[in-house]
């Protein structure tokens, strides 16, 4: 399975806490810099891997993070899905400011983001992208000291933070604390470190016909929610990106159509369009297609016995896997995602009647006939539930499969 990384450096205030980490492109666990394929992709990793798969919380905490864009994504012709209360958005300075580019920072700020102007170099036409910024990041190595002592200068007629970069030295700390910056980064403070996560498959084909149905104007959210249960790797990352929007505590999640209402149609469009973006088309294997059936019957069992929400079940038998599919613990995942309390104990513990549909179904798949019960159901009725189920994740193994073929 391939791990999902990425570079942070801190930013330090002048009383050199940390007010903000940068978040960089990493190929590899290996890497220590960022080997670029091409800007557009190296953003669309940061992005997945940062909010989809490691989760901002574990990398940043409560401080925001800063994040360089592209000029496609700008423009709009990226998908950008970014928790706005948490980020920073840093425009290159290779990124000219066209009409278009102008229109695009107006749109990224009308989110809610912040915006940074990064390696600032002064030209007259900047003035728009100035109104709209609210840090300045100046790299020390551009310039020699007098043209730092100008551009500072310069830019005191704009309402903008300035950020000094690339400070190595403790005698270039003073002498950017002396012109007045509000935050320093560089080595001399702190170096990059690698973050490492787990990235979990996903199924392009499935990601397709999802994108397909977000793109209809006329889409239900439960007709969507139902799609994007058949793909385990998503509904997690749509709970990991929905545990990524605040500071505050998160409203618990009961069930993926609650996620989905609480994270919006354009949200999950832009998820899944950066997901497919960056191509990930492993297939659904073993562990993916037993998390299915294992939804379904926990599903089943609910019904069956009456249950007021099997919805629920589903997402309990949906994430029985999570641990096996990150390769982390059950509890470290769980840290990660907005799940109500009865579903987390479930995962973690089996308890409650969650717990009880999911320990029945694992105990049919072990053969332990002894521990196969739940609630009032006989052997009949939890031998069907775990029929329909197979029936449930073979249909979808052969859809997936014949779309693939095609």
């Amino acid at each position: 399975m391939a791990g999902a990384y990425v570079g942070r450096q801190a930013i330090y205030d002048r009383s050199l806490k940390i007010h903000a980490y940068e978040l960089l492109y990493r190929a590899s666990g290996a890497s220590s810099e960022a080997d670029f394929v091409s800007g557009d992709l190296a953003t669309a990793h940061v992005l997945s891997d940062a909010f989809l798969e490691i989760g901002a919380q574990r990398l940043v905490g409560d401080v925001p993070c800063f994040l360089n864009l592209t000029e496609g994504y700008i423009t709009g012709e990226l998908p950008l899905p970014l928790p706005p209360e948490r980020v920073v958005v840093e425009v290159l300075e290779d990124v000219l400011p066209t009409a278009a580019v102008i229109e695009g920072v107006e749109r990224i700020k009308e989110r809610g983001v912040r915006i940074a102007l990064d390696d600032y170099i002064h030209r007259e036409d900047n003035d728009p992208l100035l109104e709209m910024a609210e840090y300045v990041k100046i790299d020390l190595r551009a310039q020699d000291r007098d043209a730092t002592r100008e551009l500072v200068t310069e830019l005191r007629k704009w309402d903008v933070k300035l950020l000094a970069e690339k400070v190595e030295t403790e005698e270039e700390l003073k002498f950017c604390r002396e012109l007045g910056f509000d935050y320093f980064q560089g080595f001399f403070l702190n170096k990059p470190e690698l973050v490492k996560g787990h990235r979990v498959p996903s199924n392009r084909v499935g990601l397709l016909r999802i994108l397909s149905r977000l793109l209809d104007p006329n889409v239900e959210m439960k007709g969507l929610g139902q799609l994007i249960s058949q793909d385990v790797s998503l509904a997690y990352k749509l709970l990991r990106h929905s545990n990524s929007t605040l500071f505050a505590p998160q409203e618990e999640i009961k069930a993926i159509q609650h996620s989905l209402v609480l994270l919006g149609l354009r949200a999950i469009r832009e998820i899944v369009s950066l997901i497919i973006l960056i191509d990930l088309d492993e297939r659904p294997g073993d562990l993916v297609t037993q998390s299915l059936r294992r939804a379904k019957m926990c599903e089943g069992l609910a019904e069956r016995a009456g249950q007021d929400d099997p919805s629920e079940f589903f997402t309990a038998g949906l994430f029985s896997n999570l641990d096996a599919l990150t390769r982390v613990s059950m509890d470290q995942v769980l840290a990660d995602l907005p799940l109500s309390e009865q579903l987390s104990a479930a995962l973690l513990a089996h308890s409650g009647k969650l717990g009880s549909a999911l320990e029945c179904v694992l105990a049919f798949e072990r053969g332990d006939w002894d521990e196969v019960s739940f609630g009032d159901l006989d052997e009949r009725e939890i031998s069907a539930a775990f029929a329909d189920a197979t029936e449930y994740s073979e249909k979808l193994w052969q859809g997936m499969a014949k779309r693939i073929a095609a």
